[in-house]
Protein backbone atom coordinates (compact mmCIF):
# COMPACT_ATOMS: atom_id res chain seq x y z
CA UNK A 1 0.00 0.00 0.00
CA UNK A 2 2.63 2.52 0.70
CA UNK A 3 4.04 1.82 -2.44
CA UNK A 4 1.21 2.64 -4.48
CA UNK A 5 -1.07 5.66 -3.23
CA UNK A 6 1.61 8.11 -2.66
CA UNK A 7 3.61 7.53 -5.49
CA UNK A 8 0.58 7.07 -7.85
CA UNK A 9 -0.21 10.75 -6.60
CA UNK A 10 2.56 12.25 -7.00
CA UNK A 11 2.33 10.51 -10.81
CA UNK A 12 -0.81 11.79 -11.34
CA UNK A 13 0.25 15.72 -10.47
CA UNK A 14 3.20 15.99 -11.39
CA UNK A 15 2.83 13.89 -14.81
CA UNK A 16 6.41 12.38 -14.37
CA UNK A 17 5.30 8.51 -14.67
CA UNK A 18 8.09 6.11 -13.36
CA UNK A 19 8.02 2.30 -13.39
CA UNK A 20 6.06 0.68 -10.42
CA UNK A 21 8.50 -0.38 -7.60
CA UNK A 22 8.23 -2.04 -4.50
CA UNK A 23 10.69 -2.97 -2.85
CA UNK A 24 11.62 -1.33 0.43
CA UNK A 25 14.92 -2.46 1.81
CA UNK A 26 14.62 0.02 4.39
CA UNK A 27 11.84 -1.61 6.64
CA UNK A 28 13.44 -4.04 8.77
CA UNK A 29 11.53 -3.46 12.05
CA UNK A 30 7.89 -2.29 13.35
CA UNK A 31 8.82 1.09 13.70
CA UNK A 32 10.43 1.53 10.35
CA UNK A 33 7.11 0.60 8.75
CA UNK A 34 5.14 2.83 11.04
CA UNK A 35 7.37 5.47 9.99
CA UNK A 36 7.23 4.66 5.74
CA UNK A 37 3.40 4.65 6.53
CA UNK A 38 3.40 8.14 8.16
CA UNK A 39 5.71 9.43 5.44
CA UNK A 40 3.14 8.30 2.54
CA UNK A 41 0.47 9.72 4.66
CA UNK A 42 2.10 13.40 4.46
CA UNK A 43 2.97 12.63 0.91
CA UNK A 44 -0.66 11.99 0.15
CA UNK A 45 -1.89 14.77 2.43
CA UNK A 46 0.58 16.93 -0.17
CA UNK A 47 -0.90 15.99 -3.58
CA UNK A 48 -4.28 14.85 -3.47
CA UNK A 49 -5.16 18.37 -3.17
CA UNK A 50 -3.03 19.52 -5.77
CA UNK A 51 -5.55 17.84 -8.55
CA UNK A 52 -7.89 19.56 -10.57
CA UNK A 53 -11.46 18.26 -11.30
CA UNK A 54 -10.32 18.33 -15.01
CA UNK A 55 -7.47 16.24 -14.35
CA UNK A 56 -9.44 13.58 -12.61
CA UNK A 57 -10.89 12.98 -15.90
CA UNK A 58 -7.41 12.53 -17.53
CA UNK A 59 -5.81 9.23 -18.85
CA UNK A 60 -2.75 8.61 -16.50
CA UNK A 61 -0.48 5.65 -17.67
CA UNK A 62 0.48 4.81 -14.10
CA UNK A 63 3.47 3.26 -13.60
CA UNK A 64 3.94 3.01 -17.23
CA UNK A 65 1.33 0.06 -17.03
CA UNK A 66 -2.31 1.05 -15.80
CA UNK A 67 -3.59 3.49 -18.62
CA UNK A 68 -6.71 4.54 -16.91
CA UNK A 69 -8.30 7.81 -15.94
CA UNK A 70 -7.10 9.49 -13.13
CA UNK A 71 -9.77 9.25 -10.76
CA UNK A 72 -10.23 5.05 -11.29
CA UNK A 73 -6.54 4.82 -10.67
CA UNK A 74 -7.05 6.70 -7.10
CA UNK A 75 -10.69 4.37 -6.70
CA UNK A 76 -7.99 1.33 -7.21
CA UNK A 77 -5.55 2.86 -4.85
CA UNK A 78 -8.55 2.72 -1.85
CA UNK A 79 -10.31 -0.52 -2.68
CA UNK A 80 -6.24 -1.74 -2.50
CA UNK A 81 -5.97 -0.49 0.85
CA UNK A 82 -9.21 -1.86 2.04
CA UNK A 83 -8.58 -5.63 0.58
CA UNK A 84 -4.84 -5.37 2.31
CA UNK A 85 -6.06 -4.04 5.51
CA UNK A 86 -8.43 -7.17 5.33
CA UNK A 87 -5.17 -9.55 5.12
CA UNK A 88 -3.91 -7.99 7.57
CA UNK A 89 -7.00 -8.61 10.15
CA UNK A 90 -6.89 -11.65 9.04
CA UNK A 91 -3.33 -13.12 9.38
CA UNK A 92 -3.01 -10.93 12.98
CA UNK A 93 -6.32 -13.08 14.32
CA UNK A 94 -4.84 -16.44 13.01
CA UNK A 95 -1.63 -15.32 15.23
CA UNK A 96 -3.97 -14.74 17.80
CA UNK A 97 -3.93 -11.26 17.83
CA UNK A 98 -6.78 -8.56 18.28
CA UNK A 99 -6.25 -6.15 15.45
CA UNK A 100 -7.95 -2.37 16.71
CA UNK A 101 -11.37 -1.82 15.48
CA UNK A 102 -11.28 -0.55 11.89
CA UNK A 103 -13.08 2.42 12.83
CA UNK A 104 -10.73 3.44 15.28
CA UNK A 105 -7.97 5.18 13.32
CA UNK A 106 -5.98 6.66 16.19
Amino acid sequence: MITVSAVGLKQIVTGVITPFEDAMPEIKEKADLLQAWDEATEQINVYFPQISAERFHEDINLFGEYKFPAIENIQYFIDNEIHHRGQAYVYLRALGIEPPFFWDRY
